[in-house]
């Protein structure tokens, strides 16, 4: 079982990401794992940098996956949710983020699809699924980032799991 005090806290580096190779810039759908049990944090942080000499690339730009806690859905009290986003430290050319809740390790429901944003800086989505009463939920969070012209690496992928919780009140 994932550590509680899990905070996403495990940083890439640039090059690291980048000897992803030509997968990791190839522009399709992040999946959820089907099992939460045995996996480790993952990639939550993808860091970019200025290429060197590049004009128009002035700051290292730095994107974090990130999720809330599993919790009874505010609007349907029969679900159980999961709120996930990626922001990035300055606006990109493209962000899409999805995100997955796991019922005791096992795969309970995904986002329907990838929410898209361009040349923001964060894009959001959530995740559902029925709420059965004191079970373990735990939340991922999944997506690519492609970064503006002259920056290293070109793309970059998250993939975490975050955080976890008993929901006993459904």
């Amino acid at each position: 079982m994932r550590n509680r005090a899990m905070k996403l806290a495990v940083a890439v580096s640039a090059f690291a990401v980048a000897l992803a190779g030509p997968a990791a810039a190839a522009e399709t759908e992040e999946s959820a794992p089907q099992s939460a049990l045995g996996e480790g944090s993952g990639t939550f942080e993808v860091i970019a940098t200025p290429a060197p000499g590049a004009p128009g690339a002035l700051a290292v730009i730095r994107c974090v996956g990130g999720t809330d806690n599993p919790h009874k859905s505010h609007t349907d009290p029969r679900r159980a949710n999961v709120h996930v986003n990626i922001t990035c430290s300055a606006n990109v050319a493209r962000i899409a983020v999805r995100g997955a809740i796991y019922r005791d390790g096992a795969l309970a429901g995904t986002s329907a699809r990838n929410h898209v944003t361009t040349g923001k800086r964060s894009a959001a989505n959530h995740a559902n699924t029925a709420c059965r009463n004191n079970h373990l939920y735990e939340s991922w969070v999944g997506g690519e980032i492609k970064f503006p012209p002259n920056y290293v690496p070109p793309t970059g992928r998250i993939s975490a799991f975050g955080r976890s919780a008993r929901i006993t009140n459904c």
